[in-house]
C-alpha cells in the first residue's frame, strides 16, 4: 500500500531520540533496571522509559499478570529484544510508554497531520505465533494504541492502529483546532496464538516515533465551486481539494478541519459547506476531488455538506467526495454522508483504515459508489465499519469491485421509521466480495429484522466467507424472465468480430446445450453450460472464425430459442 507523503518525510530524521513540540523518537538502545513493579522481590530490565506487562483480561488498562515480571536484554545491533519464554502466550504482551517519557513530548501542534510509527519484529521462527485482525480484547489483537488528550474530561481520543502484518507499521492521525492537546498513553499490543511454543522465540525493539509532518497541510474548511469549476459534460462542479485548501496544501498533504467553536463531538458536529458562485436556485452537484498522490486526512466529526438552494429553506445542494487515485487516512471518525452526498471511489484510490471505529456512514440517500473498472477495498483484515441507515445504498458501476475487509452495519439509525431494509443493485461485471475477515450485522436494526437486499443484474455476490448468522441477512433478489424462453438471452455485439457475449435470464439453475449452425444448417460446434438463477453470461471464445450469417440453437431440454447472428470479416 501506498503510504502518505509525510510518512516518507519523518522517516529521515536522526536516528538518536530527540524531543521537541509534538515530537518523540526512541530507538530502544538504553535499558533501566528496577524493581519489578508487579513483585518487589523481583528485578527486571526496562527500555528507558517505558514498561512491559500482560493483563489478564486482555486490555491494556486491565489487572496485570502479577505473576510475570518481563525484562529486556540487548539484542545482535544494540537494540532490545524480549525473550518470549517469559510470557504466557495465552495473554497479549504490551509494552507502554510511561508518563514522563510522554510530557517530553510537550503540547500537540493544532491542525496538524501527525506521523507515528513503531518498528517491531519477532524472530523468524515466531512470524506464525502473532494474532492479527480485531477478534480480541478492545477489538484489536496486534497493533498500537495512541491516546490524546484533548483537555476536556473523560474526551481522551483512543486512536487504535490494528497491524496487517506481524511487523513494524506507520500510521496517521491529525490533531484538532485547539490548543492543549498532549500524548498520554503510546501502547505497543502483540498478541499470541494461545497454545504456541515460544521456546527459543524474541520479540525485537527497534524503535518508536510521533512526528508531525515537516509542512503545514492543506486546510480544507469550505468548498467553493466557482464557474471555471463547471464540468459541460457531467453537468456537475470538479473542485479539486488543492482549489478548496484555505491556506497551505502544495505539498499534496489536505486535512478537513473542524471550525464550530464548540468542542467536536458526536453531538456537536460541523459541516464543511459546499457553495456555488454564483447561487443557483437549482440543486447542483460539486465534486471535492482527491487526486493521485494526494493525501486526505479528517478532524473528528466533521463532515460535508451543500449549502441552502438560493430561495430554499430545506434543499442543499450535494457535495459529493471523490477518490480519484488519492490516499485517504481513517482514524477514530465516524464520517456521514447524507442528503444525497456521495463517497465515490475511483481508479487506483486507497482508503487506509486501521482503526476498528473507523467508519464511512451513509444516510438519507446516500451512496458509497464505486466508478468504472475501481475496486475499493475498505477496511484491513477486520478493523473499520461501513454503515448503511434507511436509503443509504451502495452503488456499482462497470467492472468495479467493493471488498469489504470489516464490519458492516445496517440499521434504520432513526427510531421514528419504520421497520425497512438496505437495497442495491449488483450489475454485470460487478463484484460485492466479503472477506474471512468481514461481519455483516443489523444488531441496531429495529427488532433485529434489516436485511441487505441485492438485486442481483448479473454482477457476482460473494459472501461464502462470512459466518452462517451474517450470510443469512443477505436476500438475493432476482429479476422475473420473461414468458417467452427465446425473450431471456441476447449475444452482443450482433453483429460481432471478435468474442460475443451470451447473456440469459434464468428463473431456475438448469443446464443448456447451445450449437452453433451455419445459413446452410450443418453443426458447427456444440458446447454445454450451467447457468445459475439470475443473470447469467458466458464468452465464446469458439464461436465460427469466417464471417458469415450464423443461427444460435439454445436449449434446456424442454424448450429452445435460435439466435440469428453475424459475423463480420
Amino acid at each position: 500500500m501506498r503510504k502518505t507523503c509525510f510518512f516518507c518525510c519523518c522517516l529521515l530524521v536522526a536516528a538518536t531520540p530527540s524531543f521537541a513540540q509534538g515530537y518523540y523518537e526512541t530507538n530502544f538502545e538504553s535499558v533501566t533496571q528496577q524493581t519489578c513493579p508487579f513483585d518487589p522481590t523481583k528485578t527486571v530490565t526496562y527500555p528507558t522509559g517505558w514498561i512491559i506487562y500482560q493483563t489478564l483480561d486482555g486490555t491494556w488498562g486491565g489487572p496485570v499478570d502479577v505473576g510475570r515480571c518481563i525484562s529486556v536484554e540487548v539484542a545482535p545491533g544494540n537494540n532490545l529484544q524480549i525473550d518470549l519464554e517469559q510470557i504466557n502466550p495465552a495473554e497479549p504482551l504490551f509494552v507502554r510508554a510511561l508518563p514522563s517519557e510522554l510530557l517530553t513530548i510537550g503540547e500537540l501542534p493544532v491542525n496538524q497531520l501527525m506521523a507515528a510509527y513503531f518498528i517491531w519484529s519477532v524472530s523468524t521462527n515466531g512470524l506464525n505465533d502473532i494474532v492479527l485482525g480485531t477478534g480480541c480484547a478492545e477489538d484489536i489483537c496486534t497493533g498500537v494504541f495512541t491516546g490524546i488528550d484533548v483537555g476536556m474530561p473523560d474526551a481522551m481520543r483512543i486512536q487504535t492502529q490494528a497491524f496487517s502484518a506481524s511487523n513494524s507499521e506507520h500510521f496517521c492521525f491529525p490533531t484538532e483546532y485547539f490548543p492543549g492537546q498532549n500524548i498520554r498513553e503510546y501502547i505497543l499490543k502483540v498478541s499470541f496464538s494461545p497454545t504456541a511454543d515460544l521456546s527459543g522465540k524474541f520479540l525485537l525493539l527497534q524503535g518508536a516515533g510521533i512526528t508531525p509532518s515537516w509542512i503545514e497541510p492543506g486546510l480544507v474548511a469550505s468548498v467553493d465551486a466557482q464557474q471555471w469549476h463547471f464540468n459541460a459534460v457531467t453537468q456537475e462542479y470538479d473542485v479539486n481539494i488543492s482549489d478548496a485548501a484555505q491556506q497551505g496544501g502544495w505539498n499534496g498533504n489536505y486535512l478537513m478541519v473542524y471550525t464550530e467553536p464548540s468542542f467536536p463531538s458526536a453531538a456537536t458536529p460541523s459541516y464543511i459547506p459546499g457553495t456555488v458562485t454564483p447561487p443557483s436556485s437549482q440543486q447542483e452537484t460539486i465534486n471535492l476531488i482527491v487526486n493521485d498522490w494526494e493525501n486526505l486526512e479528517i478532524q473528528p466529526f466533521t463532515h460535508l455538506r451543500g449549502e441552502l438552494v438560493e430561495g430554499s429553506d430545506s434543499l442543499r445542494h450535494i457535495v459529493n467526495l471523490v477518490n480519484n487515485g488519492g490516499d485517504f487516512c481513517l482514524n477514530f471518525i465516524d464520517l456521514i454522508f447524507s442528503g444525497g452526498n456521495e463517497y465515490r471511489h475511483g481508479k487506483g484510490g486507497i482508503i487506509d483504515v486501521h482503526n476498528p471505529f473507523s467508519c464511512f456512514q451513509f444516510r438519507k440517500g446516500s451512496a458509497l459508489h464505486v466508478m468504472d473498472d475501481a475496486t475499493l477495498h475498505y477496511g484491513t483484515q477486520g478493523a473499520g465499519m461501513l454503515a448503511f441507515c434507511a436509503t443509504g445504498t451502495v452503488k456499482l458501476e462497470k467492472n468495479s469491485t467493493l471488498l469489504v475487509d470489516c464490519l458492516m452495519n445496517i440499521a434504520e439509525c432513526d427510531d421514528a421509521l419504520e421497520p425497512t431494509h438496505i437495497y442495491m443493485d449488483l450489475p454485470k461485471t460487478a463484484s460485492l466480495i466479503f472477506t474471512e475477515n468481514a461481519h455483516l450485522t443489523n444488531r441496531f436494526s429495529h427488532g433485529q429484522q434489516m436485511e441487505l437486499r441485492v438485486r442481483m443484474l448479473g454482477g457476482t455476490l460473494d459472501d461464502s466467507r462470512l459466518p452462517a448468522a451474517d450470510r443469512a441477512l443477505i436476500r438475493r433478489i432476482y429479476p422475473d424472465p420473461a414468458p417467452a424462453f427465446a425473450d431471456n438471452f441476447s449475444l452482443t455485439p450482433n453483429p460481432f468480430q471478435a468474442v460475443p457475449v451470451l447473456s440469459y435470464l434464468s428463473a431456475e439453475a438448469e443446464e443448456l446445450s447451445v450449437e452453433w449452425i451455419s445459413a446452410d444448417g450443418k453443426l458447427l460446434s456444440e458446447t454445454h453450460l450451467t447457468a445459475q438463477k439470475g443473470m447469467n453470461e458466458w464468452t465464446f471464445e469458439n464461436a465460427p472464425a469466417a464471417g458469415g450469417l450464423f443461427l444460435l440453437r439454445i436449449g434446456n431440454g424442454r424448450e429452445s430459442a435460435v439466435l440469428k447472428v453475424v459475423r463480420t470479416e
